[in-house]
């Protein structure tokens, strides 16, 4: 019973909607990432990186979509079977019954949501995901591995060098001894390493599929520790052969105990760590531990006398043996990481080993005004983040502060009317103000100078070719018509000063009136 319940109610919303509904986001996910990418075209590097994180983020969502996607599609549990056979009638006597509920169910929903209205498929600009680097790695462009490199030279598996040398070395780990690598500290530095590299790939370099990169890396360590990992990682014969040459070429001058006594126990106590036995203890019981090893293979000297973790393999009962194999495995899987991902950001480490260089070469004022430039460079970058793509679907004009207008004053201005002008080249004004001020614009007045137009009064609110023309036509012969007629216009003043027409005052010359 409470599986069908749970069926009806995975059937409440239906495989098909469901369905529907992740490829229309898969879709929305595409088109924003390709308008994200072709909109924007990033000058700057951290407006690129930022971008590249959007579109990894939407290629993350796409392939989880597609995930359950394919899920959907496999119908482990038959649901696509059931409703399949829902809509062609074979659960019901009749396949009406069928229809006839499912148009019952498109009712009551449309019911519930009465007075909502489809959007255009406008798709909402990404947000870009928060993203943070350290002063040091100035946006994702060099490495920061400054307090590595002090736990690193301070470590017994360390050495003393400067930080260009531990950059342009920091994946190899051949000059590491043995005995080192079994310690606790050293696999926590690998870790700790691992766990930088890849926060830096991810933040970085958004669009590498890192996990899969690793996944490769991972299945071609495995295989080559199956081939030869004891004999490379876990001290195996050569390493055997190494400690042993080392024994007899430090024991060689010494034929017995007092002689090693003579050399003081200091001196013991370094020839012992050489070959990874125990540094403690009288002057007496070093030169006796020393002198035990001298002339025998590694496997017949006393297992008691090695250093913790420095045991060679042969001389340790099963369960040990076991445990330090695992212990190495891992151990090797970090070292293998590590160098797969130094490989990867091989660029950085090389920029980064430059900017050191740089740095180092610079006097102090120097790089003073170089950290202020950098300071600027930065504060400019932020500006214009600031001036991020707006989420503008009804395309409504920009006002001053670079913001889509309100709506109410988008429609108190009448900017939704359009007007076109004709003479204009059909160009379209959008609200009455524009249209009117275009009159007076060079565009508009331009087009009636090429029309043969002169600009006037007149032409106010004419936008057509042909319209223009003929006004133009009708008020060439009204002016022809009001012209000057002297016979009718031009005036007479006699001796006293009254004025007539000249019609009139010649007529009234002549018969000498005047």
């Amino acid at each position: 019973t409470s599986s069908e319940g749970g069926r009806a109610r995975a059937m409440a919303v239906s495989w098909t909607e469901q369905t529907r509904a992740m490829h229309e986001e898969i879709e929305r996910l595409e088109r924003a990432a390709a308008e994200d990418l072709e909109g924007n075209e990033e000058k700057t590097h951290w407006k690129r990186l930022k971008q590249e994180h959007r579109v990894g983020w939407c290629l993350d969502r796409v392939v989880e979509r597609s995930e359950q996607l394919l899920e959907a599609y496999e119908d482990v549990d038959g649901i696509r079977k059931e409703e399949r056979r829902s809509m062609a009638g074979e659960t019901t006597q009749t396949p009406f019954i069928s229809f006839y509920g499912k148009l019952r169910d498109i009712r009551e929903t449309h019911k519930r949501i009465a007075g909502a209205f489809a959007h255009e498929a406008e798709v909402k600009p990404l947000q870009t995901p928060d993203v943070s680097f350290s002063g040091e790695e100035k946006n994702g462009r060099y490495l920061d591995l400054n307090e590595l490199h002090v736990r690193y030279v301070n470590a017994k598996f360390g050495k003393e060098i400067d930080y260009v040398t531990y950059l342009k070395n920091v994946g190899e780990f051949s000059h590491v001894e043995t005995t080192h690598k079994m310690d606790k500290s050293y696999r926590d530095y690998l870790e700790d390493l691992v766990r930088y590299l890849k926060s830096f790939h991810r933040r970085a370099k958004p669009l590498v599929h890192l996990d899969k990169l690793l996944e490769q890396q991972r299945e071609s360590f495995e295989k080559d520790w199956e081939n030869r990992g004891e004999e490379i990682w876990m001290g195996g014969s050569e390493e055997r052969k190494k400690v042993e040459a080392v024994a007899k070429a430090l024991l060689e001058p010494f034929g017995s105990c007092a002689e090693l006594q003579a050399l003081g126990t200091e001196q013991l106590k370094e020839m012992l760590s050489k070959l990874g036995l125990k540094c403690g203890g009288t002057l007496e019981q070093r030169a006796e531990r020393l002198f035990s090893v001298k002339d025998k293979d590694m496997n017949e000297w006393d297992p008691r006398i090695f250093a913790k973790n420095a045991r060679p393999l042969a001389s340790k009962n099963k369960e040990l043996l076991e445990r330090q194999k695992k212990l190495m495995h891992e151990t090797a899987r970090l070292e293998w990481t590590v160098a797969a991902l130094i490989n990867t950001l091989h660029d950085f480490v090389e920029s980064t080993c430059e900017n050191v260089e740089k740095k180092q070469a610079l006097t102090a004022e120097e790089l003073e005004e170089e950290l202020r430039d950098d300071e600027e460079n930065e504060d400019q970058e932020i500006e214009s983040d600031e001036e991020e793509r707006i989420y503008n679907p009804l395309k409504l004009p920009l006002g001053w502060d670079g913001k889509p207008i309100p709506f109410w004053l988008y429609k108190l201005h009448g900017l939704n009317q359009e007007f076109k002008c004709e003479i204009c080249g059909n160009q379209s004004y959008w609200g009455r103000r524009a249209y009117e001020q275009h009159f007076s614009e060079s565009r508009h007045l331009h087009g009636l100078q090429s029309l043969g137009i002169p600009n006037s009064k007149e032409f106010f609110e004419i936008t057509k070719i042909k319209e223009a023309q003929e006004l133009w036509e009708s008020l060439k012969r009204k002016k022809a018509s009001e012209g000057w007629k002297p016979e009718a216009e031009e005036e007479c003043e006699d001796e006293e000063g009254n004025v007539y027409s000249k019609k009139t005052y010649i007529d009234l010359k002549r018969q000498g009136l005047i």
